[in-house]
Order: structure tokens, then sequence, then C-alpha cells
């Protein structure tokens, strides 16, 4: 063999060693495959360690119960009792936690509101009276014109005044413009304060008989921006109104003025009586010169 063959061997054979070292290296499959067999080992020790574990320990004394509702003895003359095993509360503990229905709770309050009204004579003559729903809340003393008639519904009940004024000055003249005062009473003050002239220089004057006061008077029955008007009045008056109720007390004259404006609108709707008037709804408007009421709306009978 000459010196080339010697070559081509040597070739041959490095070719054949380098074939193989490159076979020997670990490739991907082979490294998730030990991996996932790693793992599966790691989890079959933990399960057998664990299961070795419940195996080998004591068990701990299960016990199960059952609620007990009553127990039931039978005595020695034959008749079956039942005990239960807690205290049961008698009829005189319970009654706190009783509940009533909506009928029962409003006559409560009714109840108690009328034995206030008994036990407190001088704040019972400027107690609110009439219907919840009207703008006329109360008339203290007994009625004088001619509505007490059984068949008629007093002034007190079917009476409402509808207020408008843009701001507090313009509320001012028109209560001015009619002679209407505000009373305040109630709270720790007995009596009742009234105050007059808003828009000029307020008048206040104080009276500790609220029994003496005969004129009739309205209430809000619904939140309105004059609310705040008359508080604002009567604070500039130094009158407090913490905790106390407001009333406008109307002078007899227009008591007068409002009866006749309301016959006289029945009267055009063919109504000939006040007897067959339920409600009758004014409003103050203004004119030339000041203010005046008319009927925007009248309910009969």
């Amino acid at each position: 063999m000459n010196q080339n063959a010697w070559k081509f061997a040597g070739r041959k054979l490095k070719s054949s060693s380098e074939r193989g070292a490159s076979s020997m290296q670990t490739s991907w499959f082979d490294a998730v495959t030990s991996l996932l067999m790693a793992v599966l080992l790691m989890l079959t020790s933990v399960v057998g360690v664990l299961f070795l574990l419940w195996v080998l320990l004591p068990e701990d004394e299960i016990v199960l119960t059952e609620p007990v509702a009553e127990i039931t003895r039978v005595s020695a003359g034959g008749t079956a009792t039942v005990e239960s095993p807690f205290v049961v509360p008698t009829d005189q503990e319970t009654v706190d936690f009783r509940t009533t229905d909506l009928t029962t709770s409003v006559q409560s309050l009714v109840s108690a509101a009328e034995q206030v009204a008994l036990t407190e004579p001088a704040m019972n003559s400027m107690a609110p009276s009439g219907d919840a729903d009207s703008g006329t809340i109360g008339r203290s003393g007994p009625d004088e014109t001619g509505d007490s008639d059984a068949d008629i519904i007093p002034r007190f009940k079917r009476w409402q005044i509808e207020w408008k004024a843009n701001d507090l000055n313009e509320y001012a003249a028109q209560l001015d413009h009619f002679g209407i005062e505000l009373g305040v009473f109630g709270g720790a003050r007995p009596g009742v304060d009234l105050v007059n002239q808003f828009a000029s220089n307020p008048q206040v004057r104080y009276l500790d008989d609220s029994s003496e006061e005969k004129r009739l008077y309205f209430l809000w029955t619904r939140p309105s921006p004059l609310q705040r008007f008359e508080e604002r009045l009567l604070m500039q008056a130094g009158v407090s109104t913490r905790d106390r109720q407001i009333l406008k007390l109307i002078p007899e004259a227009l008591e007068t003025q409002l009866a006749t404006l309301e016959l006289r609108h029945a009267v055009s709707k063919g109504h000939d009586s006040v007897e067959e008037i339920a409600r009758t709804v004014f409003d103050c408007v203004s004119k030339s010169g000041g203010y005046e009421f008319r009927v925007v709306s009248q309910r009969y009978r």
C-alpha cells in the first residue's frame, strides 16, 4: 500500500470518529423525557410517604351527633311529656320581640299623640289638626265663622293656599300686604311668639297663653323654599325657630275675603252652598299696587 493509500485510510478513520462523537451528544427529546420521569418519580414518592403515614398513624375517634329538638319522656301515669333541652322564654319575655302590622303601629302613634295633647293643654290650643294632605292644618279655638255646621267641612280642613315668591323681599311684602303674622311655638319656650311688618321694621310680641289666639292659621304640608324665607324673616326679627313650629296666622278680614271668593267661585260652577264644597285652593298673585288671592281649583262633595 503506497503513501497515498495510507492518507486516505487515515481520513476515513477520522471521519468515523467524528460521527461517533456527534452521536453521543444529548438531544432535547432525551432531556424532556428525563425531566418528566424525574417529576413522576418524585410525585410517586410523595404519595407513597403520605400513604404510609395514613396507614401507620392512629385514627382519631370520630363521634357523629345529631341535633336533638326535644326529649320525650313517659311519666308513671302513662302520659307523655315533652322536654326541651333549651329554656323556653315566657310570653312576657318575648313581648319586646313581637312585630305588629302597619295599622296597629299607626293606631299606637295616634293614641300617643292624643295622650300628649291631653297632658299638654298649653300646646294643645295651637296643635295642628285637620287632613294630613291639606294646605291648612289647624284652627285654634272654636269655629265662629258659620262653618261649624255638621254638614259643612270646616274651613281649616277645606282651604289650601299656594304661595309664590321669587325672593325674600317679595315674600315679606306679600305677608305685610295681607296683614299676616308668623307665629312660632313649641320647643322649650312656652306660649307663642308673633311677628309682623317684615318688609319694614319687624315687630315682635309674645303671647304666654296660646289659648287666647283664635285666628285661622296655616302650616306647610310639603317642602317649599318659602319655608326657608320664613325662618330667615324670623331670624332677622330675633326669634329662634330651633325645634319649633311656624304658623301663618290669618286676620279675620282676610278670612272673610277668602270665604267670599270661595262662595262666588262655587256659585259660578253651579254650587249654591258651601255644604257642597270639599276643597278650595287659593293662590297669591301680584297686581298693580299689591297682591290678591284668587281661587285656582275647587273640589265638591
